[in-house]
């Protein structure tokens, strides 16, 4: 995998060996990297190239502050035509204006994971609009499992969002792009709290968030490159599954970790996180095979909204 960073401390952090050996960027190396370079690092001839021991990846784009969210970067090159290579990694350090899903702010902290991938199919996949949000919900959860002394497994509450217990640690974004009935691009976007646990003003919907320093025993930091190194395995393990066998399998994965089904559960508008209109209460039954909600009581599934477990709040009415 080569490997372009602005920071060899940044670099030795995420690959404490593989990156040892660098030298600078030739813009003459590949041209066709020189757009995706400039707009993840700057100028390419400040940037630092070297490789990485990765299986499966073949470009990993680490920087020390995006002043834009790298998935929106990557995104906007691949909708103007831009040759984005397959199996390619971004991971900022730190960033400004960088937001989770329906554009909300999302707090971009040193210590924590913000990453944004892409992968080129370049082939039919089944329910390729939801296939993609459940490939990194899960390969976000799978990358957790495991981690010496985590003393909770992760879930996913619907649609997105990671949690430990009832805090949230991490949430998961996808796009992509179609040509005919065929997937040509597909970007996702992760963030996961490590180190550090953002301020954020609780909502009814994310009462609380957490990081996974909180729920290691005696709090030792989890380490930032070991963590990047499972994420990476869990992505591109899942993704292989997906061409092979379809999503379903992932579905089925995405439904046992579901934190909110069987709950009673509200579920709202999204027009504001303060003052929802509610859409229905009830028992969470199943989640559907495209992320649709089926709630007891409501005659039709529920394909969109917010979700909180528990009953409205006492002011809120029935929508």
């Amino acid at each position: 995998m080569i490997t372009f960073s602005d920071s060899i401390e940044f670099a030795a952090q995420i690959l404490p060996v593989e990156f040892a050996a660098h030298r600078a960027f030739s813009p003459a190396c590949d041209h066709d990297l020189m757009p995706i370079i400039a707009a993840l690092l700057g100028d390419p001839r400040d940037v630092l190239v070297g490789t990485a021991a990765i299986p499966a990846w073949t470009h990993l784009f680490l920087t020390t502050h995006s002043a834009r969210s790298q998935c929106d970067q990557l995104i906007e090159l691949s909708r103007t035509g831009h040759h984005l290579p397959d199996h390619a990694a971004c991971l900022a350090r730190t960033g400004s204006s960088f937001h989770g899903f329906k554009g909300r702010p999302w707090s971009a902290a040193p210590g924590n994971i913000h990453l944004a991938a892409h992968f080129s199919p370049g082939r039919v996949i089944e329910r390729f609009e939801v296939a993609f949000t459940i490939l990194a919900a899960v390969s976000a959860a799978e990358a957790i499992d495991g981690l010496p002394g985590l003393t909770r497994r992760p879930d996913i509450r619907w649609v997105n969002d990671i949690v430990l217990g009832d805090a949230k640690v991490g949430g998961v974004l996808a796009y992509t792009q179609t040509q005919g009935q065929t997937v040509t691009s597909a970007v996702l976007g992760i963030g996961l709290n490590v180190e550090v646990t953002p301020v954020v003003e609780p909502t009814p919907f994310v009462p609380s968030v957490t990081c996974l320093r909180e729920f290691i025993v005696g709090g030792k930091d989890a380490s930032l490159g070991v963590l990047v190194g499972r994420l990476l395995a869990a992505l591109a393990r899942n993704y292989g599954l997906l061409l092979q066998e379809g999503y379903r399998p992932l579905l089925e994965r995405y439904r046992q970790r579901s934190s909110v089904t069987d709950k009673l559960c509200t579920i709202c508008t999204e027009e504001s996180d303060h003052d929802p209109s509610v859409i229905a209460v009830g028992r969470l039954a199943a989640i559907g095979d495209g992320l649709e909600l089926y709630v007891d009581g409501c005659r039709r599934p529920i394909t969109r909204g917010r979700l909180l477990i528990g009953p409205p709040p006492a002011h809120q009415a029935l929508h």
